[in-house]
């Protein structure tokens, strides 16, 4: 018989107990039924002749114990007792490399696609680039698609330290450091470009245009050109969405001149907020699919989705556009 002291009783009435992890091993009671239908690995390894014995534990030494926890309180319906907003992009690696190993990914697909999207504006682009590791493994080509361009809306300088990350390296297809690199750097540049056509038009000779120039040059001055040069995009765009409630509140007052504020270019906070972000998600999102046959052919990608806020991805339709709002 074995010692049921410390057992973490994840199915009470469980037959037998996983003890995970080498030298301060943990002890899972689970149901052996649960596993079994959840996994051909399980399945395989309860059958005869073990089935048969009177052999409770089951020593899995090699196995990460919080990521084993997880998968075990997933299996068994009690994600109440999952901590999602401490999972960070190294726990949710570590989980899915389980997962894969016990070949769990179709038993555990809803649970996975919810901490590959769980409080995303919470995260920092380490946890993001694990998190999208974790994607590869399973196949997630939206989430892949989703994370990694969130990194390059809210990474800062190089991407080099991370080729240096074996856990990164040895998932992601090659070359797709160098594709984040370019792609955020096309986007630096559409973004500066489109900075530089904020101005209203040089023929209006109304104080009230003339006021908006000289705000317009200075947040240009003060943060476009630093952010969108060195910064993260994020913060980029969220000076652009400043300056566009500013253009707004000029065309909005009334003018003693006399003229009509109507403006010949689209910069308005709606359509910074609503379009802004579902074009470069469109222009520069990564696809998996292609990645994993020629990355020459992702610039042609036929796979990718036209970006809509309804995406089951996000949460709601406006989380597509959180970190050009908060």
């Amino acid at each position: 018989m074995s010692d049921d002291s410390g057992v973490v009783e994840v199915c009470p009435t469980g037959d037998i107990i996983l003890v995970v992890g080498g030298e301060e091993p943990l002890r899972l009671r689970v149901s052996s039924i649960i596993l079994r239908s959840a996994s051909k690995v399980f399945d395989k390894m309860f059958s005869p002749p073990w089935s048969e014995s009177s052999r409770q534990d089951i020593t899995l030494p090699e196995d990460d114990i919080e990521a084993m926890k997880a998968i075990c309180y997933a299996i068994h319906h009690r994600p109440d007792m999952i901590p999602l907003d401490d999972l960070t992009g190294k726990h949710v690696l570590q989980a899915v490399r389980v997962i894969d190993k016990y070949d769990l990914s179709t038993a555990m697909k809803l649970v996975t696609d919810r901490w590959l999207r769980h409080n995303l504006r919470a995260k920092s682009v380490d946890d993001l680039l694990y998190m999208a590791a974790a994607a590869t493994i399973l196949k997630n080509y939206e989430a892949f698609s989703k994370l990694t361009w969130l990194v390059m809306i809210l990474h800062k300088g190089s991407y080099l330290r991370y080729q240096n990350d074996d856990q990164i390296r040895e998932l992601f297809p090659p070359g797709m450091f160098f594709l984040l690199a370019e792609r955020t750097c096309w986007m630096r540049s559409q973004l500066s470009a489109a900075l530089q056509e904020a101005e209203p038009s040089e023929h209006s000779k109304c104080s009230c245009a003339n006021a908006l120039r000289i705000l317009a040059k200075g947040v240009r001055e003060m943060h476009g050109n630093r952010s969108v040069n060195g910064g993260a995009l994020h913060e980029s765009l969220r000076e652009m969405i400043e300056l566009a409630h500013a253009q707004t509140y000029f065309q909005g007052c009334c003018c003693v001149s006399g003229y009509n504020h109507s403006v010949t270019h689209e910069l308005s906070s709606e359509t910074l907020n609503n379009k802004l972000p579902d074009w470069t998600y469109s222009q520069t999102s990564l696809c998996l699919k292609c990645l994993e046959g020629d990355p020459n052919l992702e610039t042609n990608c036929k796979h990718k989705e036209k970006p809509n806020g309804s995406s089951l991805f996000w949460n709601t339709d406006a989380e597509l556009n959180w970190m050009f709002t908060f």
